[in-house]
């Protein structure tokens, strides 16, 4: 059984965790091979804290490259070095900068495998807090008890240590942000205890003489292992199987956590499939026979640390019998589990009045009996007989007996007791760090044997598979349905590294044996002989999704109790006193009339759609309809305006001067959404609501959609309206329902959707007399169906849109194409271009001796106030010199240099400095804040993706100028809510909420827009890169965006490529099964770009005619590649339709299919011209079709030129 305290609540067991920061060799005491490209460990999540961030000597570095750390020169990763050094190192720990009083550092000697923590969610407990309004705030007596108290628990040569990075890693991407474990080993030893010398008596008493870093030396490499990941990080598809991204990140918090036997046996058995799988690759880092055969062993020697029942000191503290538990602890030693828990509960259940040992009152007896009583017989034998196998926390055990819709049970205490694994399936904690496994309910399902305990289960039980299949498509995140074969493949390989007792082997037909068992939580579909497996809730959603809006589109027109006119739209539409109306007035009428035409499409549909791209005016529209509703059916007519984001939100009540508010909040208001912010079964359903408006429809996942229909009545529903952008990236959950949407109405109701053609944002620029390119290039990347044949449009306005980007610099008014080669190119390019920018906007020069001032006049509005979004820095990377946590240090510190040396900063932010908001504090869960338009304190929320501006703390107004002053706290001032000043008061709130906003993702840029945006496009990577992801960057900028490409123009036609589409790849099944080809998953085993599959030709090239031409050169197994650039001596480029390789020649083939258009015929003499001007045309193949393709003809190019039939 595992060690727990004297209350039976929090582990205290003898494994640990330590954070390292990220090393790009191993660790292996060495400095970086390529430090400049270690950006991680220089990141906001790094350790410890910005030790090396601020003190990092990059030149030195860069010198000293791949060379071992010397006593002259100590890295200020010293910390993390070490962990599989195999020589000592020497590490050097410095007095903070707030200490200023003569205080030495300490350096001292690391031996091999030896890494320095620090337990930091000690320091900050309540336990060693001073009292309120008490300086210091903590005691650091109380603080030097408890972190003795941590280490005393790591016990010499038994103890394991598992280390990991925190997010500043090469693996946190796309707004996921992963804690990774890359090793572990066994604690040798413990180190002294290291205090400061020299120091002052003012900061003893305030901050303790103790230094915040403890060795933990590790028997590696006798015991432990490492992850190579430097070996494998240009292999995406080898990386996939060796990545440790945690199940229960809790484990992983604070620097360092102890954790339980059963915890630790959840880890091993992870590493266990890592070695597997780095076995399988051929790996030689390591001899990894000898390292599974050591983590065969450490799994017995857990199994019998943790027991039969590691849950039973939990349950006794639900059961609030206090005495029981130190009772529990003496006497399992000697009684064995077993004898102990059967006794207790035979006290319990008054089948005994004594257990020996036990000392109890007649009263006291009588009180524990009666709060056993008063549970109903169900939750009774939960607790004793199913919850003490499972090492659950005491909250989680509250949770699930008390309220278990709070954490999306919907099991009964029945269905618990008779499939645990359905905890594995349904739970979902209050936050990322509350998560019940799979692992730690088979761990209390399938113990080793060796624990003398009959197996209740067989390893193949049905209720396993089911919730090991569960498993496999919840971590499909995006995906409504997964193909079954790809389900049991990640089971089985789960289960080959498992200990023999547990292993089994599945194939299709146990679905189909035990189907019954499985189908309260899988659905079943075959499709083409395929057989697919959804989460029933997905299938459920969809369904409900589907039902909903076919029976809205199938309802007749709305009547309408007064007329809109269309002289009426005009009005609504028209805004008199803007520009256009002012200055172009027959060019608005004619923008105008447009979306007259759109809002007569769809105004009388009770379900509808407003597609436009950024700047084509759909808020206008969605205002005017407002005006429509009022007029057509009465003032006092019911919307409401709805959005997925907060900031979605907050621009839509911005822009149509009416009340609008998220989905989570209006579902939250009718009790459907939990405090973890996770769906209810039930609520109450809206029913006096006859319009609602969805805005960011393209946000929309569909469990938040679907849980949004449950919660109206339809029946008091006159129209539902989704407005968005189709081309935008598709939701972070599961499933693409707008596209599905439109998709279906286009088909089946066309006269639902209506599309806003006419850019007003691009028309008002171009009428001004300015060139603007910007939206046009957008175009280029929207969603695209298969053709009868290319558009002479699409031809000759890409090759030449295509054309001015290669050549760089200012392409148009409203966009700039700049190319770096390097990251120090990168760096400096972005920064002068900034620069130019904020002094063209303000009119201020740029002083490099005070850099903020320029800064701080650009980050301002039309009207003077403080505007965090007037510019924005974008990349699709998070990592990498090209990724936003680099980008991020290198612009704060040029803006806010001084603030960080004089004044520190609190979790990497420092005094006005841009940041974003990265978790959702809803009301559950609000921030305190300084209303100082109320002038009182109140409590607020903030939203995911919000952008604004820290500032000086009011509390610290009249003393931060002041020279020794060090920031503590700092307040926010978010867009759109100036008035509100929120408060950050610790590290941990700041890193758990906040991130530097100088830079962001595409992804979290997404419902926002900037006046200007600078949008980093590496060359080196594609993963991420998508259609949809390059679309939505362009279309973030109002006024200006310049592109930074790496290299040339490549990245950019890569993305134009069919394949490279993020919502294609996405299973879905609303309205139309689409079923995402499988050659996709396998890509990485054939793909090269132009490279097209047989049996995914409609999906990879653009016509109908050209899919015909590649099936023929199939069919005669002649090697192409599909519009792969063909580059002349001086730089310019065509894109020809094939490039053919037969009998070792290379021949282009264009197939012309517009030649009576004039435009079409005009841009390909261009073209030929090219090929003529540079010496292909001689192995130039053209074909054409006027009156459709002309099969006879191409076979008779294949006859005439390569002599094959």
């Amino acid at each position: 059984m595992s060690i727990h305290d004297d209350k039976g609540g929090t582990a205290l067991t003898s494994h640990i965790s330590a954070r390292l920061a990220w090393h790009d060799s191993g660790w292996n005491g060495r400095i970086c091979r390529n430090p400049k490209a270690n950006t991680y460990c220089v990141g906001q999540y790094s350790f410890p804290g910005d030790v090396i961030a601020n003190h990092r000597d990059l030149q030195w570095e860069e010198s000293a490259c791949g060379q071992m750390c010397d006593a002259e020169h100590v890295p200020p990763c010293c910390y993390s070095i070490n962990a599989f050094g195999t020589t000592p190192v020497t590490a050097r720990t410095d007095p903070p900068s707030w200490f200023r009083d003569g205080t030495k550092g300490r350096t001292r000697t690391m031996p091999p495998a030896t890494i320095a923590t620090w337990p930091y969610e000690e320091m900050y407990k309540d336990e060693v807090r001073n009292p309120e309004n008490t300086y210091p705030r903590y005691d650091p007596d109380r603080r030097h008890e408890a972190v003795n108290a941590y280490f005393a628990q790591v016990q010499e040569g038994r103890s394991l240590i598992f280390y990991y990075v925190n997010y500043s890693n090469p693996f946190s991407e796309n707004d996921q942000r992963y804690y990774v474990v890359v090793g572990m080993s066994r604690v040798k030893k413990v180190g002294e205890e290291l205090t400061w010398v020299n120091q002052g008596e003012q900061t003893r008493r305030q901050y303790g003489n103790y230094i915040w870093a403890r060795n933990i030396t590790s028997n590696y490499p006798d015991e432990g292992l490492r992850i190579p990941y430097e070996a494998y990080m240009n292999r995406p598809e080898a990386l996939e199987r060796i990545l440790f991204v945690p199940d229960n990140p809790r484990l992983f918090k604070y620097a360092t956590r102890l954790f339980s036997d059963d915890d630790a046996l959840g880890l091993v058995e992870r590493f266990q499939q890592i070695v597997g799988a780095l076995q399988d690759l051929g790996d030689r880092h390591e001899d990894w026979a000898v390292r599974q055969a050591w983590l065969a062993s450490l799994e017995a020697e857990l199994w019998t640390g943790r027991g039969l029942y590691p849950g039973l000191l939990r349950v006794l503290e639900y059961l609030k019998f206090s005495e029981a538990i130190p009772y529990a602890r003496r006497q399992i030693p000697a009684s064995g589990e077993q004898v102990v828990k059967d006794g207790l509960f035979a006290l319990l259940e008054a089948r005994t009045d004594a257990v020996d040992g036990l000392a109890l009152s007649a009263a006291r007896r009588e009180e524990v009996r009666k709060r056993w009583r008063l549970l109903p017989p169900q939750k009774q034998r939960l607790l004793a007989e199913v919850l003490p196998r499972f090492d659950l926390q005491a909250a989680q055990i509250a949770a699930i007996l008390d309220k278990p819709e709070s954490v999306s049970i919907r099991a009964t205490p029945e269905e618990i007791e008779l499939n645990p694994y359905v905890l594995a399936e349904q739970y979902v904690g209050m936050d990322l760090d509350d998560n019940i496994t799979f692992s730690k309910i088979d761990h209390g399902m399938l113990p080793s044997p060796e624990l003398g305990a009959p197996l209740s289960i067989q390893a193949d039980d049905a209720r396993r598979l089911r919730a090991l299949c569960v498993e496999q498509l919840q971590r499909a995140r995006q995906q409504t349905f997964l193909p079954a074969d790809q389900v049991l493949e990640g089971v089985n390989h789960k289960l080959s590294f498992m200990p023999e007792w547990k292993r089994a082997h599945f194939h299709e037909r146990y679905l189909e044996v035990e189907r019954e068992q499985l189908a309260p939580a899988l659905h079943f579909h075959t499709q083409d002989g395929q057989l697919y497996l959804y989460l029933r809730r997905n299938y459920e959603d969809e369904r409900l999704v589907e039902q909903v809006l076919r029976q809205l589109a199938g309802r007749p027109d709305i009547r309408l109790r007064s007329p809109v006119r269309e002289g009426d739209w005009r009005e609504f539409l028209f805004e008199s006193g803007s520009d256009l109306a002012r200055e172009h007035r027959q060019a608005y009428e004619e923008a105008i009339a447009g979306q007259v035409a759109v809002c007569q499409k769809v105004f009388l549909r009770p379900v509808s759609v407003i597609a436009g791209a950024a700047g084509t005016g759909k808020t206008t529209v969605v205002s005017a309809i407002i005006k429509a509703i009022e007029k057509g059916h009465g003032a006092g007519t019911s919307f409401r305006l709805l959005a997925p984001t907060g900031k979605a939100a907050d621009r839509l009540r911005d822009k149509t001067g009416k009340d609008a508010s998220t989905l989570h909040s209006f579902l939250a208001e009718r009790g459907w959404l939990n405090d973890n912010l996770t769906f209810k079964e039930n609520g109450r359903r809206e029913e006096s609501i006859t319009t609602y408006i969805l805005d960011e429809s393209s946000m929309l996942d569909l469990s938040l959609l679907a849980t949004f229909f449950r919660a109206v009545n339809w029946n008091a529903v006159q129209r539902l309206i989704f407005v968005g952008d189709p081309n935008q990236l598709p939701p972070i959950g599961v499933g693409r329902p707008f596209a599905d949407l439109i998709d279906w109405l286009k088909k089946d109701h066309p006269e639902s959707v209506a599309h806003l053609s006419v850019n007003m944002r691009q028309l008002e620029t171009r009428l001004k007399g300015k060139n603007t390119v910007l939206l046009d290039l957008a175009c280029l990347y929207e969603r695209c169906d298969l053709q009868e044949a290319k558009t002479a449009a699409q031809d000759a306005e890409v090759d030449t849109l295509l054309d001015r980007l290669l050549e760089g610099g200012d392409v148009a008014d409203d966009l700039r194409v700049l190319y770096w080669r390097d990251p120090d190119e990168l760096q400096a390019t972005l920064l002068n271009a900034i620069i130019a920018d904020m002094e063209r906007d303000t009119g201020i020069t740029y002083d490099p001796q005070r850099p903020y001032e320029l800064w701080k006049a650009a980050l301002k509005d039309r009207n003077g106030q403080q505007d965090a979004e007037t510019f924005q820095v974008l990349s699709p990377y998070r990592g990498e010199l090209y990724g936003v946590e680099h980008l991020n240090a290198v612009l704060q510190q040029h803006k806010n240099h001084w603030l960080l040396e004089t004044k520190g900063h609190l979790g990497g932010i420092t005094y006005f400095d841009k940041v974003i908001q990265v978790r959702n504090r809803t009301r559950s869960q609000p921030i305190s804040a300084y209303d100082a338009a109320a002038r009182k304190k109140v409590s607020v929320e903030v939203y995911n993706g919000e952008i604004g501006m820290t500032q000086v703390h009011g509390f610290d107004r009249d003393k931060w100028s002041k020279p020794y002053f060090h920031l503590e706290k700092f307040q926010v001032v978010f867009a759109r809510k100036p008035h509100l000043w929120v408060n950050y008061e610790s590290p941990s709130q700041v890193e758990g909420d906040l991130e530097l906003a100088y830079a962001i993702t595409t992804h979290k840029a997404q419902g926002s827009e900037f006046n200007r945006v600078y949008f980093v496009i590496p060359k080196a990577r594609r993963a991420l890169m998508s259609r949809e992801l390059f679309y939505t960057g362009l279309t973030r900028a109002r006024v200006h965006c310049t592109l930074l490409i790496e290299e040339d123009i490549s990245p950019l036609l890569s993305l134009r490529r069919r394949e490279r589409s993020a919502l294609d790849q996405v299973n879905s099944s609303l309205f139309r099964f689409h079923a995402v080809p499988p050659e996709y998953r396998r890509m990485h085993d054939w793909y090269e770009e132009g490279k097209i599959h047989r049996t995914l030709t409609e999906e990879m090239v653009r016509s109908k005619s050209e899919v015909i031409i590649a099936n023929m050169l199939f069919e005669r197994n002649i090697p192409f590649l599909y519009e792969v650039p063909l580059y002349a001596p001086d730089g310019t480029f065509v894109l020809p339709d094939f490039t053919l390789s037969v009998q070792g020649e290379t021949w282009y083939w264009e197939h012309l299919g517009m030649l009576d258009e004039p435009r079409y015929r005009e841009h390909w003499e261009k073209k030929r011209a090219w090929y003529e001007r540079h010496g292909f045309a001689d192995r130039l193949i053209i074909t054409t079709e006027t009156e459709g393709f002309d099969s006879i003809a191409v076979k008779e190019v294949f006859r005439r030129t390569f002599g094959i039939e």
